[in-house]
């Protein structure tokens, strides 16, 4: 088969971006003579340069909600030197295809909406499938029909983890790792005094707890470790995404809301508690056999607000933390 070279203009999410490897292992398994090439964000390439599929990484620097019109159009020009076969959005919005208006890249595959049809010639349909299932699709073509959804894993470099960590002076052994950020809002967060319990428990029991996040995640993991007694060792905003994935992957448990961080302790196979309120577990889960996910399913949920526009937050509010903690020192006995 001829080579292909594909540009893929990767999601603004940690989660999604996992998701897509699926895509990626697909492309390559479609035609294993084509260069794949992923335009993505900054905060993405320690992600991206663990995925052996991606040839090239090109860094964009587009923030949430600004057109940037001129800087669109600078980089589909450059785009255009590359003579690429197909380009492939994950990014579902209008303004994100102003990036290919000068490249000339005859195949242009992505989801419809936002009058998308008029810059794809290959869309597909914005069906209600899970994440990984949709992207998976767009790697079909006449000569690769049926793709299969391949679920994504990471290897972990434990011995720069443990480098990490000893540097800090952070025990590694009995390792529990939090994350009670949600990028997203509030509704997606389990209270912090039901992870703060949890952490205070696990550390009366010869756990260390360990807090991970970024810099937005700051003020919600410090109340954290104020109801734990300020028992836990709080990282928050100072670790690289990288960083990140080889600590995760030396945890023996991992809590943590409906996240990005949630996906990639599901790309290591890590025991794992995840708390799903106002999002939906059918359509973003944790694709981990060792992972348990907490979700209600009351009346209101999932109702994908920032904010609990009902006010009581029960979807969270009446998750059972002493259950958690049950499973977490039961599972981490054997």
């Amino acid at each position: 088969m001829k080579k292909e070279k594909i540009l893929i203009f990767g999601p603004s999410w940690v989660g999604d971006m996992m998701m897509a490897k699926s895509l990626f292992t697909n492309l390559k398994k479609r035609n294993g003579n084509c260069e794949l090439h992923l335009a993505a964000p900054g905060w993405s390439i320690g992600l991206a340069k663990r995925f052996d599929e991606i040839d090239k990484i090109i860094e964009t620097d587009f923030p949430h909600g600004k057109l940037n019109l001129l800087k669109r159009i600078k980089l589909s020009i450059e785009l255009r030197k590359e003579n690429y076969d197909e380009c492939i959005f994950l990014i579902n919005t209008l303004k994100s295809l102003f990036s290919i208006t000068f490249s000339s890249i005859p195949i242009r595959t992505g989801f419809n909406g936002e009058f998308r049809k008029f810059f794809l010639n290959n869309w597909h349909h914005n069906s209600n499938l899970p994440t990984i299932d949709k992207f998976t699709t767009l790697s079909s073509n006449n000569y690769y029909q049926n793709p299969k959804t391949i679920i994504p894993k990471l290897k972990p470099n434990k011995l720069k983890a443990k480098k990490f960590l000893n540097k800090r002076k952070i025990p590694h052994d009995k390792l529990v790792v939090i994350a009670g950020g949600a990028e997203f809002g509030p509704a997606k967060m389990l209270p912090q005094e039901k992870y703060g319990y949890i952490a205070k428990e696990l550390v009366n029991n010869g756990f260390n707890v360990i807090l991970l996040g970024s810099n937005k995640d700051i003020k919600v993991n410090n109340k954290i470790n104020l109801f734990a007694n300020m028992r836990c060792h709080d990282i928050t905003g100072q670790t690289k995404l990288d960083e990140v994935i080889d600590i995760i992957g030396i945890c023996d448990y991992f809590l943590s809301n409906d996240s990005g961080l949630m996906h990639i302790a599901a790309s290591l196979s890590i025991k794992q508690e995840s708390f799903f309120g106002s999002s939906d577990p059918s359509n973003t889960p944790p694709l981990n056999k060792n992972s348990v996910i907490n979700y209600l399913n009351i009346e209101c949920s999932p109702c994908f607000e920032r904010n609990c526009p009902l006010e009581h937050f029960k979807c969270m509010k009446l998750i059972d933390e002493n259950k958690v903690l049950e499973r977490i020192l039961w599972s981490t006995k054997k």
